[in-house]
Order: structure tokens, then C-alpha cells, then sequence
């Protein structure tokens, strides 16, 4: 008989009970959202000799294996150590870090996987007051709902106007799908409020007219899903990439030091304030 002190020592491994008595599923953790394809080939020989020969996958970029008996656990922590693959994820501490394909992706705004794993190779596992999500997006598509986690990243590009070169074409309005640009009696408007940020007008005006001012990445910080989200509240300023880790480092500072023990950031903000955190973070960066 499993004792659930078992059950619970097993859980902060990423070895997780199932609904089915004797069974559990092992999380297989990403970097940055990616498996060689060796990786997986260890994994599917793990699920076809230990499980029923299928992975799942989690909204974390992770793979589970799941239908493993309590008895075979140790031989699959021993399959996945040798195959270089890390299990885990779970518990009061920085979650797998997860990426959108800004990479590779055309809408791509900085190199998301680049700088998820740096950050993932600097922050994964940490002890904090309470599980904390950080994602990277690549562009205002948002696609992997950065601004949902407890640390959300979002390329930006500003734009700035050069209204006397301006020819009044309209290219530039076919790819704003947030209708920021729009044509009236033959004359570029702009509406700044609907504006996202996204740079697609700069990259396809034929003059120069439209270009990016500045590119950086948005910090959006106390999201969460689950029961009672909240979309989080966005830092002041743009940064770029290579700022990035530091910044963090200054976020879970600020948040260490004026948290409270299972307390996300969320609720901390909820607590304090946005500004009072914003405050005492840019001393911290100051300093």
C-alpha cells in the first residue's frame, strides 16, 4: 500500500498519482519547449516497454508518460537520466519556463527560445513563496497568453511617422489586422489607442514613412489561470532581450522580499499595488 507521504514525495519529483489506483504519470520537462528528436525516440521506447505507448503532452511544453506502475518508477527515472531527459516541475518553486515559436515564426518580434532557455538554465526549480509561471511571447499575438502567467514577456515594436514622406498608398493598412491604420478620403490615418504593436506596417511601407522607433519586449506580471484568473498588470518600460535575465532577478528579488509565504504575485499585487512593487523594483535595478 503506497502512503500518501509516498504519494506527496513523489509529486515534487513530477511523479504524479493517478485516478488510477497503482498508476502514475512522470512529466518529462522542456527546454524552452523543445525535445530532440532523440528525446523523444528515448521516451517512446519508455512509454511502449513501461507504459501503454502513448505521451501526453502539457500546456507547459512538457511530456507526460503516463501508466506507470509504482513498482517501474525507478527503472524510468533511470531510462530518463540516461537519456539525458529531466523529470519534474512541480511545488512552491519557478515552473518549466515556456516559449512560443517567436523563433522561427514570421510574427516573431526576438529570439523567444534563445532567451527562454538562458533564463530556464538561470531560474528553473528555484524555491519561491509559491509556484511561479514564466513565459515567453514573441509578438502581441500572444499566442502562448503570456500576460495569463506569473511573469509574462511579449515582443513589441513602437512605431514612429514621417508624415511628409507618406504617399498615402495604403499598403500599410492591408496588414494591420488591429485597424490602428485606416484610408478616409484617400489619407492615412492612424488611431493610436487600437495599435498593438505588432511593426507589421513598418515592414511593408514602400517609403519609409512608417518605421520601428524602438523594439523590446513588454513585462506583464500577475497572471494566472485556474480558479480566479487575472490578466497582469504591465511594467512601464520596454526591454531588451539581453536585459532580460537581470530583470528577472530584480522581479522574484522584489517578490521574495515583499511576498508572503504560498502568496503568488498575483496576490501580492492584488495586496499592494502595482506601483509600490513597480517602486521598490526599480530601486533594486537602480541599485
Amino acid at each position: 500500500m503506497i502512503t500518501q507521504n509516498e504519494i506527496t514525495a513523489l509529486k515534487a519529483q513530477g511523479i504524479l498519482a493517478q485516478q488510477q489506483e497503482g498508476y502514475f504519470s512522470i512529466r518529462v520537462l522542456s527546454r524552452a519547449g523543445n525535445f530532440t528528436s532523440a528525446e523523444f525516440q528515448t521516451l517512446a521506447e519508455i512509454a511502449a516497454k513501461y507504459g501503454r505507448g502513448y505521451l501526453g503532452e502539457t500546456t507547459r511544453l512538457a511530456i507526460e508518460i503516463p501508466w506507470i506502475t509504482y513498482e517501474d518508477i525507478e527503472s524510468v527515472k533511470s531510462a530518463l537520466t540516461a537519456g539525458g531527459l529531466v523529470h519534474g516541475g512541480t511545488g512552491k518553486k519557478i515552473r518549466p519556463l515556456v516559449a512560443c515559436k517567436g523563433t522561427v515564426c514570421q510574427h516573431g518580434l526576438y529570439d523567444t527560445q534563445k532567451l527562454c532557455g538562458i533564463c530556464h538554465d538561470q531560474f528553473f526549480g528555484r524555491d519561491l513563496h509559491a509556484k511561479t509561471k514564466i513565459t515567453f511571447v514573441g509578438c502581441p499575438n500572444n499566442c502562448a497568453k503570456a500576460n495569463t502567467n506569473d511573469i509574462g514577456l511579449v515582443g513589441q515594436a513602437y512605431i514612429q511617422f514621417d508624415w511628409d514622406a507618406c504617399l498615402n498608398c495604403g499598403k500599410c493598412t492591408k496588414v494591420c489586422r488591429a485597424q490602428s491604420l485606416t484610408m478616409l478620403n484617400q489619407k492615412l490615418l492612424w488611431n493610436e489607442r487600437k495599435c498593438v504593436n505588432c511593426g507589421k506596417c513598418a515592414q511593408v511601407c514602400p517609403t519609409g514613412a512608417i518605421t520601428e522607433e524602438v523594439r523590446g519586449i513588454a513585462i506583464y506580471l500577475g497572471g494566472r489561470m485556474g480558479r480566479g484568473y487575472r490578466f497582469g498588470d504591465q511594467l512601464t518600460d520596454l526591454y531588451a532581450a539581453e536585459e532580460i535575465p537581470n530583470l528577472i532577478e530584480k522581479i522574484l528579488a522584489t517578490y521574495q522580499e515583499l511576498g508572503k509565504d504560498g502568496e503568488r504575485i498575483s496576490a501580492l499585487l492584488d495586496r499592494i499595488g502595482i506601483s509600490a512593487f513597480e517602486d521598490s523594483l526599480q530601486e533594486r535595478l537602480e541599485n
